[in-house]
C-alpha cells in the first residue's frame, strides 16, 4: 500500500510540476499578513490528502491509478478553465460543466470499467469537499471551546455589584 501511495504521489507531483506555467508580467507584491509559503505548503498537503482519499475511496489498483490520474487532472484543468471563461453566463457555465462531466465519464469507462465506480468518481470531488468542510468545522469548534475556556477564566463584572453615582 505504501508503494502505491508513494507512486501516486510521485505521479501526481510530476503532473503538478509539468502543469505549472511561468507567469507573464510583473510578480504580485506580497500582501501584509499573508504567509504565502505556509499557504502553498497547506495546499500541497491538501492535494496529497485528496490523492489518498480518492485512491482509497475508488479502490484503485496501481495500473488503474496510473491511468486515472492523468485523465482526472486534465478534467480538473478543463473545469478550471470553464469557470474562468464562462463566469458571467450561468447557463453556459452549467452546460459546459455538464459536457466536461460527460467527457470525463467517457474517458473513465476503459479505466474503471463499471458504472458504479465511474459514478463514484464523478461524485468524489463533492465528497472530498464535504469531508474537508466537516473537518474544518470540527477544528473551528475545538478552537472555540479553547477560546471559551480562556474567556471563562477571566473575571466578568457582576451587574449587582455595580454602583451608580
Amino acid at each position: 500500500m505504501k508503494k502505491i501511495i508513494t507512486l501516486l504521489l510521485l505521479v501526481f507531483g510530476l503532473f503538478q510540476a509539468t502543469a505549472q506555467q511561468p507567469k507573464q508580467g510583473p510578480p504580485t507584491p506580497p500582501q501584509k499578513g499573508v504567509n504565502w509559503k505556509l499557504a502553498k505548503e497547506q495546499q500541497q498537503k491538501m492535494e496529497m490528502y485528496k490523492v489518498q482519499f480518492v485512491t482509497k475511496k475508488l479502490q484503485l489498483s496501481k495500473e488503474e491509478a496510473e491511468a486515472f490520474w492523468p485523465v482526472y487532472e486534465a478534467n480538473r484543468r478543463e473545469v478550471q478553465e470553464i469557470v474562468k471563461t464562462k463566469i458571467g453566463d450561468e447557463i453556459a457555465l452549467q452546460e459546459a460543466m455538464l459536457n466536461a462531466k460527460k467527457k470525463l465519464k467517457i474517458s473513465l469507462k476503459p479505466i474503471l470499467k463499471t458504472d458504479d465506480r465511474i459514478n463514484q468518481a464523478l461524485k468524489i470531488d463533492r465528497e472530498f469537499l464535504n469531508r474537508m468542510k466537516g473537518e474544518m468545522g470540527k477544528r473551528k469548534a475545538a478552537m472555540g471551546k479553547r477560546k471559551g475556556n480562556i474567556e471563562s477564566r477571566k473575571r466578568k463584572p457582576n451587574p449587582e455589584n455595580r454602583r451608580d453615582f
